[in-house]
């Protein structure tokens, strides 16, 4: 059995994700903001179960009743509701703002899960029937991003 993600470890491969959809949105544009979101969505079904920013920080996102590495249907399960709150920035008019204020909500109740559940489960994991693990043996985050 894998050992359970520290959670500052799944914040910070979080956040390289969404640094990536950013690199995508710019240099790729006008169509770099779809591909960034493509990617949020089927990210983890990458290397293993391992998004970019997963596998940067040594994590990997495996199935619950067999702890066997995610597919592509997984993880878009586990990630359609935050890239849900960011397509909104395709509406005319009001689209960032139903963006902002719906990924606030949405990503504010995901943040709230992994917090307060013992093993770090979101809202995507339950529905998905997933769960974030550690690769490496040292879960120490400054050690993990020297590695």
């Amino acid at each position: 059995m894998e050992q359970t993600a520290n959670k500052l470890n799944r914040f910070i491969a979080k956040a390289i994700d969404l640094l990536i959809v950013g690199f995508f949105s710019k240099v790729f544009y006008p169509y770099g903001f779809m591909a960034g979101l493509l990617y949020l969505l089927i990210g983890d079904g990458f290397f293993d179960g391992q998004s970019l920013g997963k596998k940067l920080i040594g994590l990997k996102v495996i199935t619950m009743p067999g702890e066997k590495k995610i597919e592509f249907k997984d993880s878009i399960i586990r990630n359609m509701f935050l890239v849900t709150a960011l397509a909104f920035a395709f509406i005319p008019l009001f689209g960032l703002f139903l963006m902002f204020t719906a990924g606030l909500f949405i990503y504010g109740i995901e943040i709230y899960y992994i917090i307060t559940n013992p093993i770090g489960e979101r809202l995507g994991d339950r529905l998905a029937f997933t769960k974030v693990v550690n690769t490496r043996r040292n879960t120490d985050t400054a050690t993990a991003l020297v590695d």
